[in-house]
């Protein structure tokens, strides 16, 4: 066919071009493109955790301000006007977020913001012994029997002091908040968030016809075939992602998914059009080879007369653009050379240039995502604790209140029986201090009640635990110390008081009970013998200590 050996070399040559060309491209294109998808499933389960993460503390949240409230001993008691404040109160605290704020007794006698009362009879409403051992219920999506509107109901139990059911308090928050804040999150192009109930219901998504009516299914769906692989990863795994094929649309797509910890069973999931996030490679690609194609007829041209000269060049770049394929830190270096071989390597370096631009962009977008998730954690975590301390300590003294001293009290007995120490119980009470608040006002009773706090703060160790526990009276729980130890150290933190400066209250004294906890004795009992020994100092003229 070929009558010289030139035209062979040529064709021969020009063959060779033309494959090396194709496995460049194709090299290019494999090594680029799993790059770009791993970045983007990377970025995009940072994402789908991120905001898992956020809907959790979201909840979090609405659970912390219901145990603030749900703390109250006129709530305990089914005080009405108070439940009404505590209810409206919820309502303000919730920033629009709830639809409704409710309490009902033990009798499951229903009351809500609005004064609409009725009688619980909803199947998923928790009962008395079913609040045993848990501290929140969040409920799959009901609808409500006032506002008929679909809503999840996140309620806290209202507990005795012998941890008996009283009643519970719970807010609805309606389905278009939980939408409202997933249309908040940032995606790429074509991206959407949406989510699911521990039945696997859509609670949330796109479509508003899937929500409430549309559910996942572990079986193969003519509409969506391989989903039913994802389902199943979701009941093995707390994230991950996958693929499937959107047959209603003849497209793939890709979907990221995630567990949100505070609502158990519950997922977010974030789906992404496959072919978005091979968009501009492909365009990449698809300039590199028209650019190829128009230098490689070009130097078919000149092939015949620049064989000798271009067999070096080639090499080298040859070597070249497969080290920059590898190693996108390995630039492609230009030939200095003003013929199609020049060209040539100008057109690969600018090429892998963009692609290198790209990757590095979507490099940076995870970096920035990931700092947006450290910076939005820290801010949670900052507002959590500062719940925390408005639910544990006295907003006057700054010391532990009764609830979180009730908390602590019984760890600390755990802890003296596992290791057979003594744990000793005072009782303070300020002598006389009615009189002072009737004599110089509030104010200044506040007042000494804060610097009688740091005087007790300051003369004890920081492993006891000292508690407001209501009006004048203080609780001190000292471990590792008996009656004997504790009186002692009582009797000189009264006399240095009953010597101290509480202007302008001329001498301010306090009386104390001590009592040593028995074996197997009930803190009840333990509390009581404490009490009953403080009574005795105040029958006994005030201004002394009783042990028990």
């Amino acid at each position: 066919m070929f009558h010289s050996i030139k035209a062979k070399v040529i064709t021969i040559f020009s063959l060779v071009m033309i494959a090396f060309t194709s496995v460049l491209l194709l090299t290019i294109f494999i090594n680029e493109r799993d790059r770009v998808l791993d970045l983007a499933l990377e970025n995009s389960t940072k994402i789908s955790k991120m905001h898992a993460n956020l809907l959790s503390q979201e909840f979090a949240r609405y659970v912390v301000m219901l145990k603030m409230l749900s703390n109250n001993p006129n709530t305990k008691l089914g005080d009405k006007p108070t439940i009404a404040r505590q209810l409206k109160r919820l309502m303000t605290m919730g920033r629009g977020n709830f639809i409704n704020a409710i309490y009902v007794d033990k009798n499951l006698n229903l009351t809500d913001v609005l004064g609409n009362t009725n009688k619980v009879t909803h199947p998923s409403f928790m009962r008395a012994e079913q609040w045993v051992g848990k501290q929140y219920n969040i409920s799959v999506p009901v609808i409500t029997r006032f506002e008929k509107t679909p809503v999840i109901m996140v309620g806290v139990p209202i507990l005795d002091t012998q941890n008996n059911w009283m009643g519970t308090l719970a807010v609805a928050v309606p389905l278009t908040i939980i939408s409202a804040k997933l249309a908040e999150i940032k995606h790429a192009k074509e991206s959407y968030a949406w989510l699911t109930d521990s039945n696997g219901l859509m609670v949330s998504h796109p479509n508003k016809s899937f929500i409430m009516k549309n559910k996942l299914s572990m079986t193969e769906n003519a509409d969506y075939p391989g989903f039913y692989k994802i389902v199943r990863q979701t009941k093995l795994q707390n994230d991950g992602y996958g693929r499937y094929m959107d047959a209603t649309l003849n497209e793939s797509k890709i979907v990221t998914f995630s567990k949100v910890d505070y609502l158990p069973g519950w997922t977010l999931f974030v789906t992404t059009k496959e072919s978005e996030i091979f968009h501009d490679i492909y365009t990449i690609m698809y300039d590199v080879l028209v650019t190829s194609i128009i230098l490689m007829v070009i130097f078919l041209l000149l092939i015949s007369e620049l064989s000798n000269r271009i067999t070096k060049p080639i090499v080298q770049l040859t070597k070249d653009v497969k080290a920059s394929v590898k190693d996108k830190k390995s630039y492609l270096k230009i030939i200095d050379s003003d013929d199609e071989i020049g060209q040539l390597s100008k057109a690969f370096h600018d090429s892998l240039q963009k692609i290198h631009s790209h990757t590095t962009h979507l490099e940076q977008m995870v970096n920035h995502r990931t700092q947006e998730i450290t910076d939005k954690n820290l801010l949670l975590n900052q507002q959590n604790e500062k719940l925390e301390q408005l639910a544990s300590k006295d907003p006057l003294t700054l010391l532990y209140n009764r609830r979180a001293f009730s908390a602590l009290v019984d760890k600390e007995i755990s802890r003296a029986k596992r290791h057979h120490f003594p744990i000793t119980l005072v009782i303070l009470d300020i002598d006389h201090f009615k009189k002072i608040n009737d004599e110089f006002g509030h104010n200044v009773g506040d007042d000494i009640l804060c610097r009688f706090a740091d005087e007790l703060s300051l003369n004890m160790r920081k492993e006891n635990l000292i508690c407001r526990w209501g009006g004048e009276e203080f609780v001190i729980l000292i471990p590792e110390a008996t009656s004997t130890m504790v009186f002692k150290h009582i009797e000189e933190v009264r006399q240095k008081i009953s010597q101290m400066s509480f202007s302008p209250v001329e001498k301010l004294t306090f009386s104390a009970g001590i009592a040593t906890l028995r074996v197997e004795e009930p803190f009840k009992e333990w509390f009581q013998r404490a009490d009953s020994a403080l009574y005795q100092a105040k029958g006994a003229g005030r201004n002394c200590i009783i042990t028990d």
